[in-house]
């Protein structure tokens, strides 16, 4: 009880606004500390293997540009520039020659002495890998919009035919043991975006999506922050 108003004290210094709910009671808005997915210390060395490209794995017709995009250059280069700024880990680079052993994900995950070999190859502590998948979609149709008539001052519906573009990226990262080559951790990661047509461009929907998920992929490596309410009763 001796120690209850010290914590009090030290919840408000914390809390950046505070309001009272009654008698009693005061509740506190405070950003709690979220752990890194993966059980790092956050100093590891960690290299980042290809990635299965899912477009090059089915019959699906991309547009030409998409096709001629390197998928698996692209994201392993702007998540290794990630890791490298944003976090305390050493990005060791992974030998062009390395092929995976298979095509299936599930397989990959359990490639144990592939990625042992790889591991000791590389000299690395933590080795990414996964599959990828980046889709443009063209989009046509109507929609009902508001508009005010100049002749009268009212409102009006009225329907309006649009072209837009859509970009979805979906990646699903599996995390490794470079010593071992025990699979540490998978998790899907997905985000959609959508643009007039007149402004679509491939690669900048790309790295729309990739900022947009930029915080959920480092929180594999890192602390981040979130922000929740409590509640201090005296």
């Amino acid at each position: 009880m001796r120690r209850a108003p010290a914590l009090l004290a030290a919840l408000l210094l914390l809390a950046p606004a505070a309001r009272p709910l009654a008698a009693g009671s005061t509740e506190v808005r405070l950003k709690l500390p979220l752990r890194p997915k993966l059980a790092v210390t956050g100093r590891e060395r960690i290299s980042l293997a290809p990635f299965l490209v899912a477009s090059k794995l089915s019959e699906r017709k991309e547009p030409q540009r998409v096709k001629d995009l390197d998928l698996d250059a692209e994201f392993r280069r702007y998540l290794g520039k990630q890791i490298g700024r944003r976090t305390k880990m050493n990005v060791v680079t992974m030998p062009s020659d390395v092929k995976l052993p298979s095509t299936e994900l599930k397989a990959l995950g359990e490639a144990t002495e592939f990625w042992r070999e790889l591991g000791s190859r590389v000299g690395a502590e933590v080795l990414l890998s996964g599959i990828i998948d980046f889709r443009v979609e063209d989009k046509s149709g109507y929609k009902t919009e508001e508009y005010t008539s100049r002749l009268d001052g009212r409102t009006y519906y009225r329907q309006v035919f649009v072209e837009s573009t859509g970009f979805s990226f979906e990646a699903t990262i599996l995390a490794f043991d470079g010593r071992t080559g025990v699979k540490l951790y998978q998790e899907t990661f997905k985000d959609q975006k959508e643009k007039s047509r007149r402004a679509a461009d491939e690669m900048v929907g790309l790295f729309e999506n990739l900022f947009s998920l930029e915080s959920q992929l480092l929180g594999l490596f890192v602390v981040r922050e979130r922000e929740a309410n409590r509640y201090v009763f005296d």
